[in-house]
């Protein structure tokens, strides 16, 4: 997790508030060599946005006017790929929403090259995964090997290598996240109701609106990433924020206390006042900050071992075969699985392997200080 001073001073490179004079002291105070000044930047995913602002040293132009040319290039490439891909799945008559990195980039950002991502991400319905797959490897991409089971991921990687050196790799959800209690927070069906076509890119591709999208960001960074605190998230909730009217500052307050993620979807926002200085009603936090006790709080606590939300995640499992599922399928991944995770041939090594490392590391988490 970066320290308080350090997110200080990156907030303030892409910050829309006036200048704090606070913040200049922290500026000088850093530290960095330009090589881990820039690792730094691209952690927080706001190189190319804090050099839009004219806010980086002259001493990196070289080096980000190359970034920015690469960046641009394969942006290009993979906005063509999206097309491609959404006006296939209409084709095949298959209902799907782009969501997260991607559709934030181009429906919020001046440019979508602006906003970093590593890949794509399509909601689907589970039933139709198999259709979805089919499309994928008539267009040429490739299922990539990862953990399955019926409860432990609810998402498919499917890569594609494009032009140069960029691949285009999309993550297919057929739930809105891998914790428990988040997973069906949202679907398919409520949020093409409510969605919106990104027309600049084609009618056939639609993503969730503003008020969803914001409760998505909020989930997704305590959801996935509790260990961390990227800029670029709450930029894009900042983002977000700034688009909402009276209406959907009450439909927002309204969802999060209905589907259960007030606490969290609170944590974004006031993270959002802290360091960028969005403007947030504060009835709007009143309601959140009030709501009666949820299960997804626990994701407030940013520093607990991986066992403990396990564990959470346990509690949310609706029957007692899910629950011995979920556990089953962590202990005892696929054959196939362990062999390649754990680097060997023979199954029962790469279990005793895996067994040994996943003993280390609850020792390890319950030793560290809290």
């Amino acid at each position: 997790m970066p320290e308080e001073h350090e997110l200080a001073h990156f907030a303030s490179l892409i910050s829309e508030r006036q200048k704090n004079p606070q913040l200049s002291s922290v500026r000088n105070t850093l530290g960095l060599q330009e090589e881990a000044y820039l690792k730094k930047l691209d952690y927080h995913g706001i190189t190319l946005l804090a050099d839009a602002n004219g806010n980086l040293p002259k001493s990196l132009d070289r080096i980000i006017t190359q970034r920015k040319a690469m960046t641009v290039a394969s942006s290009v490439l993979k906005q063509n790929a999206l097309v491609e891909l959404f006006d296939a799945f209409h084709t095949a008559q298959l209902p799907c929403v782009l969501f997260k990195g991607s559709a934030l980039a181009h429906t919020l950002y001046p440019e979508p090259w602006l906003r970093p991502r590593t890949d794509s991400d399509v909601l689907i319905n589970q039933h139709d995964f198999a259709k979805f797959s089919e499309v994928f490897e008539q267009l040429g991409y490739k299922k990539l090997f990862a953990i399955e089971g019926q409860h432990i991921s609810y998402q498919s990687t499917f890569s594609k290598p494009l032009a140069g050196q960029s691949v285009m790799d999309v993550d297919l959800h057929w739930r809105i996240n891998n914790r428990q209690s988040l997973s069906k927070v949202f679907d398919v069906t409520s949020l093409m109701k409510d969605g919106k076509t990104i027309n600049q890119l084609s009618t056939n591709i639609t993503a969730p609106s503003h008020v969803d999208s914001l409760l998505i960001s909020s989930l997704h960074r305590l959801g996935h990433h509790q260990t961390e605190e990227r800029l670029a998230w709450l930029y894009d909730i900042h983002l977000l924020a700034s688009t909402l009217s009276a209406t959907d500052w009450k439909t927002l307050t309204s969802k999060a206390v209905n589907k259960k993620i007030s606490a969290i979807t609170h944590d974004a926002l006031i993270n959002c006042q802290r360091w960028l200085g969005t403007n947030v009603p504060e009835s709007v936090l009143g309601v959140l900050m009030n709501s009666k006790r949820e299960p997804s709080r626990i994701f407030l606590q940013r520093e607990l071992p991986e066992w403990r939300y396990f564990f959470a995640d346990l509690k949310s499992m609706p029957s007692i075969g899910a629950k011995f599922g979920l556990i089953r399928e962590n202990l005892l991944p696929s054959p196939d699985y362990v062999r390649q995770q754990m680097n060997t041939k023979s199954a029962l090594l790469a279990y005793i392997k895996r067994f040994i490392r996943g003993v280390k590391r609850v020792m390890s988490s319950a030793q560290a200080p809290r």
